[in-house]
């Protein structure tokens, strides 16, 4: 089985890496390949070797569970049998300087959350206890949020959320940048996911100074 640091710490295993060391994970053996596997997220990281028709039939398994293949297996990520979407890993180019973020601020343990959306509210929820949330004010409410939902001893993976009747006003930039900002400052280094038609977030990322290092299957 996959222990955490098994894997080379890249960052395509960014999310095996977090899922691995959570002792509320589990893993599969998917013929000389490997389902690593977090409940809490539903979301399953497929490593090696494996064999699509044993995809497949996880796959249907775990209907409501994100599977994670690499770039280079198409042929199990059409093995699912789902939407299969590219998801385009950045890092920050060297000698990136990310601005100051004034404005954002960590999200207290006591503000409601329920005005945001149920998916992202479970998902902050869950997070609270466990991650710095940044956040963003808007007429007195938490409108953008950035968090590092995964992490492995080098590398953080970024994850912002923006409610749509706050978009176009620069909070989710001015989020991920604290975020970013505090996460270095524990020796990690971003990484930054974004399906390919996601315009919004890949515009955020060049912004910011990440370029494209990596791909990833994402059957949803």
């Amino acid at each position: 089985m996959i222990g955490p640091l098994a894997l080379p710490d890249i960052p395509r295993w960014i999310e095996a890496h977090g899922i691995a060391a959570d002792p509320a994970s589990w893993q599969r053996s998917l013929g000389s390949g490997v389902a690593v596997a977090s409940d809490r997220a539903r979301l399953i990281v497929v490593v090696g070797d494996a064999p699509a028709a044993a995809l497949a039939a996880l796959a249907n398994e775990l209907p409501h569970y994100t599977l994670l293949v690499p770039i280079e297996r198409a042929d199990l990520a059409t093995a699912t049998g789902r939407r299969v979407v590219r998801a385009l890993l950045h890092t920050l180019a060297d000698g990136v300087v990310v601005p100051p973020a004034a404005g954002a601020v960590p999200l207290p343990p006591d503000v409601s959350l329920g005005h945001v959306p149920a998916s992202l509210a479970e998902e902050l929820e869950a997070a609270r206890g466990q991650r710095t949330i940044w956040t963003a004010f808007l007429d007195g409410v938490p409108v953008s949020f950035a968090y590092a939902p995964w992490r492995s001893a080098r590398w953080f993976d970024v994850s912002v959320d923006t409610l749509a009747e706050a978009r176009g006003l620069g909070l989710g930039r001015l989020v991920a940048a604290a975020m970013i900002r505090g996460e270095r400052a524990l020796g990690r280094a971003p990484v930054w996911g974004a399906d390919q038609g996601n315009a919004a977030s890949l515009r955020l990322a060049h912004a910011l100074g990440f370029v494209h290092v990596d791909e990833l299957w994402v059957a949803g």
